[in-house]
């Protein structure tokens, strides 16, 4: 910055035709700020000033850097501007990677009210049920149930998700109420194998010593498409459900398979920016107001 400095100095000067003056203006002494145009002129090999009795003047070489100074200052005054801008998350690009299991319903509808709440910020969202996006910086942070984490990767946020199961039953089935034998005996609607949430969901029928018989399994984007007209039982972390207008009527089934670990990271030693932090504050707080263990309740809600 120190060409600015001096840049700053030269134009002022210019304006005043004194050094003297300019130099109380910079609460500098004029010699320093005389060496300091000195050096510049040195540096450049031209004489910037004339001195005159009574102050100074430009040369011809000072007049053509005159343009280059003042485009050089205006430009850079409106960098800082976008810059301020892009500090206070007014401007930028929001990267989110989102695990395939949860890509629905409660964090989309975030996404969707930080869009309309920062008009200037783009936003890009991905799928991933890795981290890949996030270590070759494709993606700010990434958000994923019961991830493998390493040193390449920080955890910003952490808490269980409950997960809940609902049935998409026609209208001439019987509800299964707490019967797990049935249950299993339905279609079920699963996350994609290898996603956190799959994983839970294996481990809590295999506790019951249940067997998973006739599956379809589907990222949680495209649940609502997959039904069937058979009755059928879904089983994604709660969130999924929420604020997801794209699902069929759905019915609660009173049954608890269990918690989930969702996490938001980023990578480690980079830092967060001010979309992201933004970003990052309103999805805590929507799951920070989810009840533990309450159902899910409406899909709107």
């Amino acid at each position: 910055m120190r060409h600015l400095r001096i840049y700053r100095a030269i134009r002022l000067v210019r304006r005043e035709g004194s050094i003297r003056k300019a130099a109380e203006q910079l609460s500098v002494s004029p010699s320093a700020l005389n060496r300091s145009i000195q050096g510049f002129e040195e540096e450049i090999g031209l004489a910037v000033f004339d001195r005159v009795p009574g102050g100074v003047r430009l040369t011809s070489a000072g007049e053509l850097l005159m343009t280059l100074v003042e485009r050089h200052l205006l430009e850079f005054d409106d960098l800082q501007g976008l810059l301020g801008a892009l500090r206070d998350g007014a401007v930028g690009v929001l990267r989110v990677s989102l695990g395939s299991d949860i890509a629905a319903g409660l964090p989309l509808s975030v996404l969707a009210a930080f869009g309309a709440d920062w008009p200037g910020i783009s936003v890009e969202v991905m799928v991933d049920d890795g981290l890949a996006g996030l270590r070759g910086h494709e993606a700010d942070i990434a958000i994923l149930t019961n991830p493998v984490t390493d040193d390449t990767v920080e955890v910003l946020y952490a808490r269980d998700l409950q997960l809940a199961a609902y049935s998409a039953a026609t209208q001439d089935s019987t509800p299964i109420g707490r019967d797990l034998e049935a249950l299993v005996a339905r279609r079920l609607v699963l996350p994609p194998p290898g996603t956190g949430s799959r994983v839970a969901i294996s481990h809590f029928l295999r506790r019951r010593r249940l067997r998973e018989r006739v599956v379809t399994s589907a990222p949680a984007g495209l649940m609502g498409s997959v039904l069937v007209e058979e009755p059928s039982t879904c089983i994604f972390a709660e969130t999924v459900f929420r604020q997801n207008l794209a699902l069929p009527p759905l019915t609660a089934v009173p049954l608890d398979p269990g918690t989930v670990q969702i996490m938001v990271l980023r990578a480690a030693r980079m830092p967060l920016s001010r979309p992201a932090q933004a970003f990052l504050v309103e999805l805590q707080r929507a799951l920070d107001a989810l009840a533990p263990g309450a159902e899910p309740g409406a899909r709107g809600g």
